[in-house]
């Protein structure tokens, strides 16, 4: 869980957001964003897909070792 937790914090810095507007970017309640973030939410299959695309990552980016597993861009399309 804290490899999630570090890769969701890690978007968020990259796209310069706070968890509210993490939540809006992907239609869910800020609440939701915030335990997902702090750790007290498991994230499903299909939330973890909508936020690599929403953010361009990789299939899989979220739940794997792997340092990164190919082009990934944030939010404004710079290389990251």
């Amino acid at each position: 869980m804290a490899q999630l937790t570090d890769r969701l914090h890690q978007l968020l810095t990259e796209n310069a957001l706070d968890e509210e507007a993490f939540a809006y970017c992907l239609g869910i309640e800020p609440a939701q964003a915030v335990a997902l973030c702090n750790g007290r939410k498991k994230l499903t299959a299909t939330l973890a897909r909508q936020i690599e695309q929403t953010f361009s990552k990789p299939v899989y980016w979220l739940e794997t070792d792997a340092v990164e597993q190919g082009p990934s861009y944030d939010l404004f399309g710079a290389d990251s």
